[in-house]
């Protein structure tokens, strides 16, 4: 299976946790939970297939830029691209620590590190954004 099939699996997986975390844990999960676990599956589906970790990361981040895109009227488009760029991102991150150390829990890890920094970025720079409107 190519990273094309890993990244597909990944963002499936991640999906039906992601809904089942959310609805337990409430939307801070969004922030603190779910980058945690997207980068353990996006990483882990990549070396059990054999196939790249940034490229697996990118085709997860492609699958959620069409939700980010579908689900979003006036910043789909933006949305969904921070989506690729930033997942592409989280798998440089993943395959480069990785690749220094040999450890990929070290790369998952501190890219779920940057995830969360991401995420929490993100929500607040749309929470002030809201407050001017």
């Amino acid at each position: 299976m190519t990273y094309l099939g890993a990244g597909l699996v990944a963002a499936l997986l991640a999906w039906g946790l992601n809904v089942l975390i959310v609805k337990g844990g409430g939307e801070r999960c969004i922030i603190w939970v779910i980058p945690w676990l997207e980068e353990f599956i996006k990483t882990g589906t990549a070396l059990l297939l054999r196939t790249s970790i940034p490229l697996t990361h990118g085709v997860f981040g492609l699958v959620e830029a069409v939700h980010d895109y579908l689900s979003s009227r006036r910043l789909g488009f933006w949305a969904g691209l921070a989506s690729v760029l930033s997942h592409w991102f989280f798998g440089q991150i993943t395959q480069y620590l990785f690749s220094q150390t040999g450890y990929w829990l070290l790369g998952a890890g501190a890219a779920a590190l940057v995830h969360v920094s991401w995420n929490l970025a993100i929500t607040r720079l749309f929470a002030s954004l809201q407050r001017i409107k």
